[in-house]
């Protein structure tokens, strides 16, 4: 962390243009709905297509994170019925995955291949994160530390979107071992474009998450809103560290009121000038810089907004 948060240091956005209110987002987002189907059975061991892995019980491996990605059947569904369920066509799958039988269900624990990369045809993040689209988008990899909806055809981002959100949700499944595991809300399509009701999350860059709450944490796939008795700062904060330590954040849109208690948490630890280019709030001469904006109704997630792929011309950071 100190390598991104030391004094001095150039935060991520800090060089940017002053950050604008998303008009590009609206208030409400989509809740994750609950579902026993999301967690794979420990009573049977998974049918497994290609890598003999357990996702769910192990980081995700390098190679996998880099260059393969598989999710897990969430029921005994035919292969089309899955596709629809991811987001892919069914061709594509069936090439990704060729020793499955096309005309069987495809058994529940069963991994398959939903991505290889492609260095002739890498994810693209075209236009700007409301106007724009995502070119062969990267899927979001299952992983220990974070859970993904059984619907997933909004779960596909850029490639350094998606790398930077495995290694800070690993690294903070590192800092607390025994959870909560990461509520992911939605991302983008495959191939980008509109995603109702949302004005953003159209070029791969844009993900939802929710925040970390006090208490006994069920696992429901479900947003809670926050205020000062449930929000725990301690771990969202290590979770806003994580995303700035990738050193691929844009903007992070996180309610006024919830800024304040991070703000609290983040004193123990940073110096003024830091806390500044962080926050817009408290209110400071660097507000309109800061990494971590208000947007109204982020007060049960924050919006996490990643930077443009390097070199990408096509690719427009901010609404015009």
């Amino acid at each position: 962390m100190q390598s991104v948060l030391a004094a001095g240091a150039d935060l991520p956005g800090s060089s940017l243009a002053p950050a604008r209110a998303p008009a590009d987002d609206i208030p409400v987002a989509v809740p994750v709905v609950a579902s026993a189907a999301d967690e794979p059975s420990g009573s049977q061991a998974p049918v497994v297509a290609g890598d003999p892995s357990e996702i769910e019980d192990t980081p995700v491996a390098e190679a996998e994170r880099l260059h393969e990605v598989f999710w897990t059947a969430h029921d005994n569904l035919s292969l089309d019925a899955l596709a629809i369920a991811w987001g892919i066509k069914a061709a594509q799958l069936g090439e990704l995955n060729p020793d499955l039988d096309r005309g069987a269900p495809v058994p529940e624990g069963t991994r398959l291949l939903v991505y290889r990369h492609d260095p002739e045809h890498p994810p693209m993040s075209i236009g700007s994160p409301n106007r724009g689209k995502l070119r062969n988008g990267m899927p979001l990899p299952e992983g220990p530390g974070w859970r993904l909806r059984t619907h997933r055809p909004r779960t596909y981002g850029t490639t350094n979107t998606i790398h930077a959100l495995v290694d800070a949700f690993e690294d903070f499944g590192e800092r607390y071992p025994d959870g909560p595991k990461i509520r992911v809300g939605e991302l983008a399509r495959r191939t980008g474009g509109r995603v109702p009701p949302h004005r953003s999350h159209r070029t791969g860059r844009d993900i939802d998450i929710g925040y970390i709450f006090r208490g006994i944490d069920d696992g429901e796939h479900r947003w809670k809103y926050m205020n000062v008795r449930n929000f725990d700062a301690e771990k969202n904060w290590a979770l806003v560290q994580e995303l700035l330590e990738t050193g691929e954040v844009q903007t992070i849109y996180i309610a006024k009121k919830l800024q304040k208690l991070l703000h609290k948490e983040a004193k123990k630890h940073l110096p003024p000038e830091q806390l500044a280019a962080l926050f817009e709030y408290p209110r400071t001469p660097e507000s309109p810089h800061a990494t971590i904006q208000h947007w109204r109704g982020h007060s049960n997630h924050m919006h996490v907004r990643f930077q443009c792929e390097e070199g990408n011309r096509r690719c427009r950071a901010r609404s015009k």
